[in-house]
């Protein structure tokens, strides 16, 4: 698929997701065999989706972070591999962190931290802080 036809895919997908205010997105599987099929656009190598919409593609899955124009935040982690962790997401801004509770994680599975009053322009980054592990995290959220 050509890049700017994937952009246009990434906005669009965005700007649905934004109006019916639905997250994390869905993961759709083949009935049969082992193909799977997703409708969610991969991380794109910078890691920009769209304004105040970003990720981080790790060695077993995902990272997204996204802001909301009504002053909320998400952040997300697709697990797609690797063996069960104990993590949180979170996200910080200026220098302050806010983050969700401890949870355990297999393949296969999004655990999401939403929240609010967070000015959706804002420069914010997503993370995730797996027990045992760094803290990742996505490149810059904001509004340019």
């Amino acid at each position: 698929m050509k890049t700017s036809k994937l952009m246009r895919a990434t906005v669009v997908t965005g700007m649905t997701l934004a109006a019916i205010g639905s997250m994390p997105l869905a993961h759709a599987e083949a009935a049969t065999g082992t193909a799977k099929k997703s409708v969610m656009v991969s991380c794109p190598g910078d890691g920009h989706l769209s304004r105040n919409y970003t990720c981080s593609s790790l060695s077993s899955g995902e990272l997204y972070h996204r802001k909301y124009t009504n002053n909320r935040a998400s952040t997300w982690y697709k697990k797609t591999g690797g063996s069960g962790i104990t993590a949180r997401v979170g996200f910080n801004r200026a220098g302050s962190t806010s983050w969700s509770g401890w949870f355990g994680q297999s393949s296969g599975t999004t655990k999401t931290g939403s929240w609010n009053n967070v000015s959706y322009c804002s420069s914010t980054v997503g993370l995730l802080q797996v027990q045992g592990q760094q803290t990742f995290q996505t490149p810059l959220a904001d509004c340019s």
